[in-house]
């Protein structure tokens, strides 16, 4: 019998029962075409995301569940892959996630793109949504003031109408007792 060598039979590579199911995912689904754009996380401020990415995930699971935040938020920050696959991600994410993944992905990817775009790292959206928040703040204040301010007024008119009154009482203008009615004088 002639020696085939130590190991007989197939690789796993050549087994097709060991084949890449992620591979074959990925080819399966379709993906929004901002997958197609990297995003560098170097470049993001992640502690402006890490509240986006808690808060979202609870939204879509209904309680708050730290190892899924924890876990996406891990896929995010990979040292050793500084450009995570948008596309991976989603993938292991549906387990998570179910249905509600491929929406909670696109608009992550869209605030990573438009984060790593700019300076501070932080999403354009947010920067908008914290100005709108400001100028609502500011706008709810100035009408607090502005209820304060009337009322101050309308407690120093009814203030002075009461001065008046008890200016009048005391001259004897009113109906009531005066200077010495009523004692039996």
């Amino acid at each position: 019998m002639a020696d085939a060598g130590f190991f007989k039979g197939t690789s796993a590579e050549q087994d097709r029962r060991f084949s890449d199911k992620e591979l074959k995912l990925m080819k399966s689904m379709k993906f929004p075409v901002e997958f197609e754009k990297k995003v560098d996380t170097r470049k993001v401020n992640m502690n402006v995301i890490r509240p986006w990415v808690a808060k979202k995930i609870v939204e879509l699971t209904g309680f708050e569940d730290e190892v899924v935040i924890e876990y996406a938020m891990g896929l995010l920050e990979d040292e050793q892959n500084p450009s995570p696959d948008p596309r991976k991600m989603q993938i292991a994410l549906t387990g998570f996630l179910t249905g509600s993944t491929g929406p909670f992905m696109t608009e992550l990817w869209k605030l990573l793109l438009e984060a790593q775009e700019d300076i501070s790292g932080v999403p354009r959206t947010f920067v908008e949504q914290k100005k709108e928040e400001l100028r609502r703040n500011r706008e709810n204040d100035s009408r607090a003031i502005g209820e304060s301010d009337r009322r101050t007024r309308l407690d120093e008119v009814r203030d002075g109408d009461r001065n008046r009154r008890t200016f009048s009482d005391d001259r004897g203008g009113g109906g009531g007792r005066g200077f010495g009615e009523g004692r039996g004088r």
